[in-house]
């Protein structure tokens, strides 16, 4: 990677870990402010990609999906959680866009997990199945944590109560969907260079 990438992927880092640096200060001075699991994951997210070369032993990432990894960190966490687009009219239409996205984003952590296991001999049905399963499987861990931010830290992530059905069964269709198209765009040839290009 040139050391321009290299610079622009440290720099969306740098911003990322900054806004949950700010705040945290506002979580600390500002006794109203209660985005506790924000500031926690601003100052943990922006290091997942170091995650997964660790975990499925990747000597890189493509610059493009890294860029988008964080694009999405900053829409679904400063933009969402720290300056409450989850809260108002666009709540709903904002909240599914995030899940798709995920969705989608997760399928590609699944295609390196295809590449890491070597699979290549499997059938492509299977493999693309793999992807949507794989996707579906780190929706549901999130349904779970936000439940447990509910329930044992007090938190209001699923919305209210009385909707929380609702919103878990919504934002797991939301992230299927984004899982599917996920799974048909790697059974593309330049899905496949995107991802490793």
């Amino acid at each position: 990677m040139s050391s321009k990438r290299r610079f622009v992927i440290w720099f969306c880092r740098a911003v990322i870990w900054l806004l949950a640096v700010y705040f945290g200060f506002r979580l600390i001075l500002d006794p109203t402010y209660s985005k506790v699991g924000g500031v926690i994951s601003g100052f943990l997210l922006p290091f997942a990609p170091l995650l997964v070369k660790k975990i499925f032993n990747l000597k890189y990432i493509a610059y493009r999906i890294e860029i988008m990894y964080y694009l999405f960190v900053f829409i679904a966490l400063d933009l969402g959680i720290c300056f409450d687009l989850y809260v108002g009219w666009a709540n709903f239409i904002f909240d599914k866009l995030v899940h798709f996205l995920s969705g989608v984003g997760t399928s590609i952590v699944g295609y390196y997990a295809l590449n890491y296991y070597k699979t290549e001999k499997t059938p492509k049905f299977f493999r693309g199945l793999f992807i949507v399963f794989f996707s579906m499987a780190i929706a549901v861990m999130w349904e779970f944590f936000e439940f447990a931010c509910d329930k044992f830290l007090g938190f209001h992530m699923q919305t209210l109560v009385s909707d929380g059905v609702d919103d878990t069964m919504c934002d797991l269709l939301a992230a299927t969907l984004g899982s599917i198209l996920g799974a048909w765009l790697w059974s593309k040839p330049f899905y496949k260079r995107f991802i490793e290009g």
